[in-house]
This record gives structure tokens, C-alpha cells and sequence, in this order.
């Protein structure tokens, strides 16, 4: 045969896509720059909001999603949230993740389009867990319980929380299910940015009349003073202000995760990786999906030059 008629055979491209809360949506855009290259990866793997939008994708479910994550307004996450103080968490998670299967259809990992896994840890032993079978959408809620905002999920005889705690960038999983050319999204933001962080709530970007309506005014009430203790910096005439308590945990988890990442890539670097530009998103800018999307989608335009003729 021809040099002219061999055809490389195409490996198998596989998607790590990294823990970020609010900034996960970003990975939608990402998948979207692929697919309109001819790309589509047929193993994927994610932690916590990763694995969301992961899961969505090896189930054929991702226009769902989008559709969905583009929908909400800051009124909207509000009503998601389910506040308890008994738990080991601020929130229970449970209706966001009700909302979550609402839009999208559980299904059998097993039964997939594409190879899927979650990562997890081991509240108690701190092991690295990754989801390959059973319930779709349980093995994403084991994956999202980031410390001190969610409830652990007891799933499998464990007690699970963020798999952004131990591999917030899962290239190793994503090889482990056989991905030969692995593309990795990390939303972690550089050690540089975190001075200046800040996770204050903003501004609804909802109408006025969204609002002012009873149930608006009723959200308003539930959550502004919680989220004023949690989030606000306490203010002092004798010096700096002293960030609150939500600010502190989360930015605490950031520059952890900022440097598992680290170490975890430089022990299994993937084949090419994408840092999308999301250093103002805060952790529950879960409101601003199509900024995050066509940043994700931008940043995976500009790499593109990158990639090679196979993939």
C-alpha cells in the first residue's frame, strides 16, 4: 500500500474537565469548540462540576444542559439553595440536584454513549474514589460535595465529598478508561489571583419586577443575611477588613486545589491543556453560564493550532 493511501488511525481523545463551581460551565464551551472541529472525545472524566457537565455529554444530554445552565438567573440559584445548619455542610445540595435531574435524564454509567467516570474522596479515609458504574447523576452529586458548602453524600457504603479535594483535574482517570490523546480544562485560578479574590454576592441580573415579587422578596430575605455572615468581609475602622467566613474556606480550597493540581499534572501531564480565563467568576456565578461558555469556547479556539492532525 501507498504511502498516499495509509490513513493514521485516530486515538481515542479523551476530556479531563477540572472542579470549578460556578466557573464549570465554561466546559460546555470547550466541548462545543471540539465538536465543530470534528472532535469528539470518546472518554470523559470530571470532578465536581466537571463531572456535571461530563456526565451530560457521555449521555448525549449536553444541549439539555446548556439549554438549562443558560436559563438561570441569580433569582433562580437562590431558589436552589437548601440552607441547614445540622449537616456537614451549608447546604444539603438536594434541590439543586433535583433541579439538575430535571433537566437532564439519570441513566446507567454502564449504559453510556461514552466512557464516563467521576471522581470522589473518602471523607474519612481521604482516598481518591472514581465512579465507574451505577447511577449517573449520584455518581456527579459524590463528586460536587465541596467541603463546608455541601452536605457529604453517603453513596456505595462511604461517605463521598469533592473529588476536587484529591484530583480536581483527572487526567489519570481519564487514561485509565483508555483515552490515548487526553485534552485537560483547568479552572483553578493561578496562585497570583488569589489576593484580590473576591466572592461577594453581586448584583440579580434579573428585571427589577423579577424581583420585587413575593417570592422574590421571600428568597431575598432567606438568604441576604446568611449570605452577608458567610460572605461579606467584616468591616474595621483599626485596620483591613477581615473576609468572611465563606470567603476564607473557599479561597482556602482554591490555592489547595490550585496546588494538587500542580503536582497531580506534572506526575501525569496530559497532552494538552486549557486555562480558560475566569479569575472574576465566583464560586456560585452559577447565573453567568453564557459568559462561562464562550470563554471555555475561546479558550479552546485559541489552543486549537495546537492540536494535531489526528486528534
Amino acid at each position: 500500500m501507498s504511502a498516499a493511501k495509509k490513513r493514521t488511525r485516530r486515538p481515542k481523545v479523551g476530556l479531563a474537565l477540572g472542579s470549578g463551581s460556578g466557573r464549570g460551565w465554561s466546559h460546555i464551551g470547550v466541548l462545543r469548540a471540539l465538536q465543530e472541529r470534528g472532535i469528539n472525545p470518546v472518554v470523559v472524566s470530571g470532578a465536581s462540576s466537571g463531572s456535571l457537565v461530563a456526565a451530560a455529554y457521555a449521555s448525549g444530554q449536553l444541549d439539555q444542559l446548556e439549554v438549562w445552565a443558560r436559563s438561570l438567573t441569580k433569582v433562580d440559584v437562590w431558589r436552589l439553595l437548601d440552607a441547614t445548619f445540622t449537616g456537614g455542610g451549608v447546604m444539603r445540595g438536594s434541590r439543586l440536584f433535583r433541579a439538575v435531574g430535571a433537566h437532564i435524564e439519570d441513566r446507567a454509567i454502564e449504559d453510556l454513549e461514552y466512557e464516563f467516570g467521576a471522581v470522589a474522596a473518602n471523607l474519612y479515609s481521604g482516598k481518591e474514589i472514581w465512579i465507574r458504574n451505577g447511577s449517573m447523576l449520584d455518581a456527579v452529586r459524590a463528586s460536587s460535595g465541596m467541603p463546608g458548602l455541601f452536605t457529604p453524600l453517603y453513596h456505595d457504603e462511604r461517605w463521598m465529598i469533592d473529588g476536587g479535594v484529591v484530583n480536581p483535574v483527572p487526567v489519570s482517570l481519564c487514561r485509565a478508561m483508555g483515552a490515548e490523546y487526553v485534552i485537560a480544562v483547568n479552572l483553578n485560578r493561578p496562585a497570583s489571583r488569589f489576593e484580590n479574590l473576591t466572592d461577594e454576592p453581586q448584583a440579580a441580573e434579573t428585571p427589577a419586577d423579577d424581583i420585587e415579587t413575593e417570592e422574590g422578596e421571600e428568597l431575598l430575605g432567606r438568604w441576604s443575611g446568611l449570605l452577608e455572615s458567610l460572605v461579606s468581609s467584616v468591616r474595621s475602622d483599626s485596620g483591613p477588613s477581615e473576609p468572611g467566613m465563606m470567603k476564607v474556606m473557599y479561597t482556602t480550597i482554591t490555592i489547595m486545589q490550585d496546588q494538587i493540581t500542580r503536582s497531580r499534572l506534572a506526575g501525569d501531564p496530559p497532552d494538552l491543556i486549557l486555562r480558560p480565563q475566569l479569575s472574576d467568576f465566583s464560586m456560585m456565578d452559577f447565573h453567568r453560564a453564557a459568559e462561562s461558555i464562550d470563554i471555555g469556547y475561546k479558550a479552546m479556539e485559541r489552543a486549537a493550532a495546537d492540536l494535531p492532525d489526528y486528534a
